[in-house]
Formats: C-alpha cells, sequence, structure tokens
C-alpha cells in the first residue's frame, strides 16, 4: 500500500506536469490559486502536505478536473501493477503531441510483434 508521502510525490508531480503544459510559471500558477509561491513550489516537489483546498485552487486554477490528480494512484494491493503505474506517470508528463507519438509508437511494436509470430 502506498505511504501518504508517496501519494503526494505524485500529486505533486502531476501538477508540476500539468503547470508546464499549461506554460504557467509557478508564481503565475500560485497567483491565480491564490496561494504563495513557495507553498506551491514545496506541493510541486511533494515536501509539504497540501491540504484538499489548496489542491482544489490548484486544480481549478489549471481549469483541470479534481480527480485527475488522483487517477490510478491507489490500487488493490492485490492487483498494483507497478510497470503500469510508471507508464501512466511517464507518459502523463509529456505533451498532447508527444502522448499521441507515444501511443502510435506503441501501437507499431504490437503490430510488429504479431507480424513476427
Amino acid at each position: 500500500m502506498l505511504e501518504l508521502d508517496e501519494i503526494y510525490n505524485i500529486i505533486g508531480k502531476r501538477i508540476r506536469n500539468y503547470r508546464r503544459k499549461t506554460g504557467y510559471s509557478q508564481e503565475e500558477l500560485a497567483e491565480k490559486a491564490e496561494l504563495f509561491p513557495t507553498y506551491l513550489g514545496q506541493i510541486e516537489r511533494g515536501e509539504s502536505k497540501a491540504s484538499l483546498r489548496s489542491i482544489l485552487k490548484i486544480a481549478n486554477a489549471l481549469e483541470m478536473p479534481l480527480e485527475v490528480l488522483f487517477e490510478n494512484i491507489i490500487q488493490n494491493e492485490e492487483h498494483i501493477d507497478t510497470m503500469s503505474s510508471e507508464c501512466y506517470e511517464l507518459i502523463d508528463s509529456l505533451t498532447l503531441k508527444e502522448q499521441k507519438a507515444m501511443i502510435n509508437l506503441i501501437k507499431e511494436i504490437i503490430e510488429y510483434r504479431k507480424f513476427k509470430e
């Protein structure tokens, strides 16, 4: 089972990724979310135990559904698939264009594998 610190780290990374995708600096997002920039930086690094209220302010400032920050974090212990989680985190950090390219690459690899069998 994930520790609470790990959950905060994952959420912080996702906030940073979405902030970068939208082109905001930490200062700009902090202002839009009505938070201090240093606090936002601590949240992004997983150093601060952000309240749900602060996380909601950030999600609203990024104009994203709150649930996106929590997707695929907590899984049933019997079905933990760390490889899938790692892939999700890696792909989630990419731009939309890069994500589409990765999906196409994965599809090509699967087709190639079928062809060789």
